[in-house]
């Protein structure tokens, strides 16, 4: 049995709910969901330049935790823009 998940603090501001190529309607695409702690991962690392240590000490993880919601969150936008995938992003009331 799996650990259980533990409560992880997220600040990060959603702008949009989508991100996908222009001229193909988002129906014909395939998406990829980005989770609310994966944007926040995203945003803490790669944005506002935190280290791996202080960024999972701010969300309330380990750092190996953080590191693997790095390489996820990274790992599917890396996929989404090259492969033209739309890439939706997590809504306001989605908690983790």
């Amino acid at each position: 049995m799996p650990r259980p998940r533990k409560c992880r603090r997220l600040s990060a501001c959603v702008p949009c709910s989508m991100f996908k190529p222009n001229g193909i309607p988002s129906v014909e695409l395939t998406k990829i969901q980005l989770e609310a702690d994966e944007f926040e991962a995203l945003n803490l690392g790669d944005v506002e330049k935190m280290s791996q240590l202080d960024a999972a000490a701010k969300m309330g993880i380990s750092r190996q935790t953080f590191g693997n919601l790095l390489a996820s969150a990274r790992w599917k936008v890396a996929t989404a823009i090259t492969q033209g995938h739309a890439l939706v992003l997590p809504q306001e009331n989605q908690e983790s």
